[in-house]
């Protein structure tokens, strides 16, 4: 086999690789509907879940703050293997509480819908500051459950005061639904173009130089 076979083999296992990684980025990005949410178990599912010290100690961190045990939810990713989350809720917060295994860690975050679609999240770790009309978020990576849980209260007020009203449907499958409306016609769809617009750029510009390489070679 020459060099040139080798580079080529080479060049087009790169590309290959950049558009594999970046495609799902790319398809959600274009319709972040492709994100489904789906309930996986209830509420007796959720103790079998608990696995580790991390995830073990915030969710009795939870329980102590008034959260109740909802059921299992994942949140699936076209050509992605999908997160599984607990989630919690507590109707007296106006919020559900969803913690996700990360790792070793336990990823929390807080998350009220309301009524027309507006959404407040509030994380314990790194989340996209954003402030809009319909849409609050942010992360507190050095915080605790319940001062999270205070910010996230104030973060919903603010939408109440408004004139918003809060979903008051503290259930797994209003959770679940929610959850899908986030990102089909939600501030969902915003937050996932902001984050994925680097995956469609690599997967363009890998489409890109499939097609510059093979009318090349056709030339020659």
């Amino acid at each position: 086999m020459s060099g040139d076979a080798i580079k080529l083999i080479l060049f087009f296992g790169l590309l290959g690789y950049l558009f594999w990684r970046n495609l799902p980025g790319a398809l959600i990005f274009v319709r972040p509907a492709f994100i489904r949410c789906r309930i996986l178990g209830g509420a007796e599912a959720v103790e079998g879940a608990i696995r580790g010290p991390a995830m073990q100690e915030m969710t009795a961190e939870i329980e102590e703050l008034g959260f109740e045990p909802l059921g299992l939810m994942v949140e699936q990713r076209p050509l992605r293997r999908g997160r599984r989350e607990l989630v919690y809720g507590n109707p007296e917060a106006r919020t559900f509480a969803v913690i996700a295994p990360v790792g070793n860690e336990a990823w929390l975050h807080y998350v009220t819908p309301f009524d027309g679609g507006a959404t407040v999240i509030t994380a314990d770790y790194h989340w996209p500051s954003i402030e809009e009309p319909d849409y609050l978020a942010g992360g507190l990576p050095a915080g605790s459950p319940l001062e999270i849980l205070n910010t996230h209260k104030r973060r919903v007020q603010r939408f109440v005061d408004e004139g918003r009203s809060v979903d008051g449907r503290y259930t797994l499958e209003a959770r679940a639904e929610a959850c899908g409306a986030f990102y089909a016609k939600g501030p969902g769809r915003r937050e996932v173009r902001r984050r994925e617009v680097r995956g469609v750029m690599f997967t363009t510009a890998a489409l890109i130089m499939v097609v510059l390489t093979v009318v090349d070679a056709a030339r020659r």
